[in-house]
């Protein structure tokens, strides 16, 4: 559903209706939203005290996503379509919670995770089909350290070896090394930090 902005005028209508005039349009409107109601149930019924839950349950939920892939492991094309999905939740989980230190958890654990069980296949994929899905984990590596940056410093400690585990992962992936340096990701920005 598009979004409409509303005029200066409406808004000072709205503002001048009862408040049981208001809570019938509220109740109709947000129905119409999924992601709003999600945000709403968060912050007015748990009261952010699940947020480690959450995080938990969606690290579960990244786990046996990534188990499955490796299971039924194709190529590195399909791999990225259940990366694409994962991340989809991810962010999801983000819009819904606010939770940007559990947007970086979730994502190096996503990524870190990929790379232990599928390394050795990528490792040996061919350059042409890999490519796509090394420039979309160059490009979410890159996110990650934008994000870190507006985390308060004395988080980044918790993330230190999840990213030293990373460059080193990355580090046998020929195939993104070269994709890495054309997008100026160098892996030594994630032992760095």
């Amino acid at each position: 559903m598009a979004r409409v902005k509303l005029t200066p005028e409406l808004k000072k209508a709205i503002s001048a209706l009862s408040s049981k005039e208001k809570d019938r349009l509220l109740f109709r409107l947000i129905p119409k939203d999924e992601i709003l109601v999600a945000q709403l149930e968060y912050q007015l019924l748990e009261e952010s005290a699940t947020v480690e839950l959450r995080r938990d349950n969606m690290r579960n939920t990244i786990e046996r996503s990534l188990q499955r892939a490796a299971n039924n492991y194709y190529s590195p094309g399909y791999l990225l379509l259940d990366i694409r999905a994962i991340s989809g939740r991810i962010n999801r989980h983000v819009k819904i919670t606010k939770d940007k230190y559990g947007e970086v958890e979730l994502n190096l654990f996503m990524i870190n995770r990929t790379l232990e069980l599928l390394g050795s296949q990528l490792r040996f994929a061919s350059p042409w089909h890999s490519r796509t899905l090394n420039e979309y984990v160059a490009k979410r590596i890159l996110k990650l350290l934008k994000l870190l940056e507006k985390i308060p410093e004395d988080y980044h400690a918790d993330f230190r070896p999840a990213f030293q585990d990373l460059a080193d992962a990355l580090g046998q992936q020929g195939n993104f090394i070269r994709v890495a340096k054309n997008l100026q990701l160098d892996l030594k920005m994630l032992t760095d930090l």
